[in-house]
């Protein structure tokens, strides 16, 4: 299944036993409305109710093309290696829980992400019409790379209004 990669999120939490944990997922969209009827006759084959693949994956209008839109859950590997707008063409597997909630994920065989392709963005950008930035200079350096020398003011001595009253002013 081709999908196009829309957002990258991270959610992170704590367990009732106290176990921390980082679930890692994409929010992915295709196009296709026999793939999406295909998926929707899945889902209540193993029995889904039809409130519950709305809330997973609904139709959307959008300057008069439909798109549908889903959470897919993948792996900390697959997650750091896609970015945002790519095409990811992967095994995706829909299962339903006791409680009807859907979850879409990745399938793994053999601890492999059933990946087929991954296309990544097209970088459009390759300057800003008023010219390109400068880079940043860390502080404490000047442009060509050497290091500024910055006085120690502890090291000055000290006037006479100060010694007196023991105010610098």
């Amino acid at each position: 299944m081709k999908v196009k990669i829309l957002k990258k999120t991270i959610k992170e939490g704590t367990t009732a036993a106290g176990r921390e944990y980082q679930i890692k997922s994409l929010f992915v969209s295709f196009t296709e409305e026999d793939v999406y009827n295909k998926i929707v006759a899945h889902l209540k084959a193993m029995g889904a109710s039809e409130d519950m693949v709305e809330k997973f994956c609904k139709p959307n209008e959008y300057n008069g093309n439909i798109s549908y839109a889903f959470g897919l859950n993948c792996s900390h590997f697959t997650f750091d290696a896609v970015d945002k707008f790519g095409i990811l063409d992967a095994k995706v597997v829909f299962a339903v829980n006791d409680n009807g909630y859907i979850n879409a994920r990745i399938a793994i065989i053999d601890k492999k992400e059933q990946v087929n392709s991954y296309d990544a963005p097209e970088d459009f950008v390759d300057g800003w019409a008023c010219g390109n930035p400068e880079p940043k200079h860390e502080q404490g350096s000047d442009p060509l790379g050497s290091p500024v020398v910055i006085p120690n003011l502890t090291d000055l001595p000290k006037m006479e209004e100060e010694e007196e009253n023991g105010l610098p002013f």
